[in-house]
């Protein structure tokens, strides 16, 4: 199978260019694959992103990479002329192109949890570990979005007993937070 397509290569037929193209495709679906955010960041000042992801490194390196060896495998396989394969590389890059932009689009659009923040405590509940003094500070541990954080906390009103259930009625800062007994 190697041979006979060699040989087609060094007859000069037209699929020669085709295959380039196909090379500088999967050229550029490896490069985006193996450096990232660094390759996209490259053509970050071309403002070329178009509806959510378009004109990405994977979508075009798809698209050119089943359009080039999708035209030199139609050439190659059915003997047609250039015009032939180039159209029939055309549907083949739409369709992987289309399918890599779908694929970008859901990775782009996956919901995330919400970050977790201490200006989101407010109104948490939680428990004293060590009794708040009524001029200072104990502390706390506080169950939040599914997460359990200490804080050091004082108390809005005289002194809380380690043990006793608390509810945050203000952020401090971002380890301190202010209570009142539950």
């Amino acid at each position: 199978m190697v041979r006979p397509m060699l040989e087609f290569f060094l007859r000069g037929q037209s699929v020669t260019p085709f295959i380039v193209i196909g090379v500088v495709g999967l050229a550029l679906v490896v490069l985006s694959l193996v450096l990232g955010e660094v390759f996209e960041g490259l053509l970050g000042g071309l403002d070329l992103d178009v509806g959510g992801g378009l004109f990405s490194a994977p979508v075009l390196g798809s698209f050119l990479a089943s359009f080039g060896f999708g035209a030199a495998l139609i050439i190659y396989t059915t003997g047609a002329g250039a015009a032939v394969g180039a159209v029939g590389g055309l549907a083949s890059g739409l369709v992987v192109g289309g399918v890599a932009l779908g694929m970008m689009r859901s990775l782009v659009n996956m919901p995330t949890d919400e970050t977790v923040t201490t200006s989101s405590l407010t109104g948490a509940a939680g428990v004293v570990i060590t009794a708040i003094p009524a001029d200072g500070f104990g502390e706390v541990t506080i169950r939040h979005h599914g997460s359990q954080h200490k804080y050091n906390a004082r108390a809005t009103d005289g002194p809380i007993p380690a043990g006793a259930p608390v509810r945050v009625t203000a952020v401090l800062s971002a380890s301190a937070v202010q209570v009142e007994p539950a």
